[in-house]
């Protein structure tokens, strides 16, 4: 009540104080706005101004192929071929997403980088629904008395929020097998979340190496998670954010052994960024390090123990006795 005063008094003086000027005070006042307004407007028209200069090549293209192009069957081709839909001359509108899928195209061709590449709206909305369906496969099995086992299917925000509605059932026994294999990564700031579970505040997860930075994950929770043994099951479908939790716990922890064949080696992780209309582009834009500074692009991780049998689960379970 006392704010809500203060504040109705320092309005009701602004007004007096202004009623209190005078008209040549006032009208110096209406200047300095009106100069301030046309500073902050030319300076809009000026990026403008540079933005259209620095990308006349690209516009001038962009609208000389779209709209006077003449073989309109080989641009109907190529549009199709390109993004899967018949855009029903409506070149210039879909142009960007052409111009996009034919670089990542490009890209993959030249570098071998299959993470790159335009989704289309359909195959965009296919991809969420994999990854509710894989996320859904994620589940917690109470082996015995001792020992329970966390099967992380992908790192999702469904799966983010799985663990942290079933702590307390993580934390009823006192060692843990997480089952990894099959698991192909996904989001990397879940999978910190998730590791951060596991580990001491402050533990080094995983360096993101970018063009311009490099960006340290560090574990911001207090290692709510604790077991006197941690088995992490992988193999050659574990990939990528999976990979990296297999690092941060086993350089972190001394705990921790990996049993099953190495996994995938994908040591570069990427953003999509959402387009208009349903598209969205996924580039490669990192390259990322484990908590002892190895990229394992290509090589991936080692287990402990190789295993290949089918009863890989009680032969870890054996393990914990």
């Amino acid at each position: 009540m006392n704010r809500l005063k203060d504040f109705e008094g320092r309005m009701l003086k602004k007004r007096k104080d202004k009623k209190d000027l005078t008209t040549e005070e006032l009208l110096k006042q209406y200047k300095k706005r009106y100069r301030a307004v046309l500073v902050v407007l030319a300076g809009f028209i000026a990026l403008t101004a540079l933005y259209l200069y620095l990308n006349f090549d690209y516009l001038a293209f962009k609208h000389f192929i779209t709209g006077s192009y003449i073989y309109t069957e080989t641009l109907d081709e190529i549009y199709t071929k390109e993004l899967a839909i018949d855009v029903n001359g409506k070149y210039y509108s879909y142009f960007d997403n052409l111009v996009i899928a034919v670089t990542t195209n490009r890209i993959r061709q030249e570098k071998g980088d299959k993470y790159t590449y335009l989704y289309t709206p359909d195959s965009l909305t296919r991809s969420k629904q994999i990854e509710k369906e894989e996320a859904d496969l994620t589940n917690i099995e109470i082996l015995n008395d001792y020992t329970l086992r966390l099967n992380l299917t992908n790192f999702s925000k469904y799966t983010g929020k799985f663990i942290e509605e079933n702590t307390e059932k993580l934390q009823s026994r006192p060692n843990i097998i997480i089952d990894l294999r099959n698991n192909r990564g996904g989001d990397i700031d879940v999978m910190a979340d998730i590791s951060s579970m596991f580990l001491p505040k402050k533990a080094i997860i995983a360096t993101d190496h970018f063009r311009w930075m490099d960006w340290v994950y560090r574990s911001r929770k207090d290692q709510p998670l604790k077991y006197d043994k941690i088995i992490i099951l992988q193999n050659k479908a574990s990939a990528s954010s999976s990979e990296n939790m297999i690092a941060a716990l086993k350089d972190n922890l001394d705990n921790v052994e990996l049993i099953g064949t190495s996994t995938f080696g994908k040591g570069i992780g990427q953003l999509t960024l959402d387009l208009r209309r349903g598209y969205a582009v996924k580039a490669t834009i990192l390259k990322w390090y484990t908590p002892d500074g190895i990229n394992i692009q290509g090589s991936g991780i080692e287990p402990d123990i190789e295993y290949t049998e089918e009863d890989i689960l009680q032969f870890a379970l054996d393990r914990i006795g």
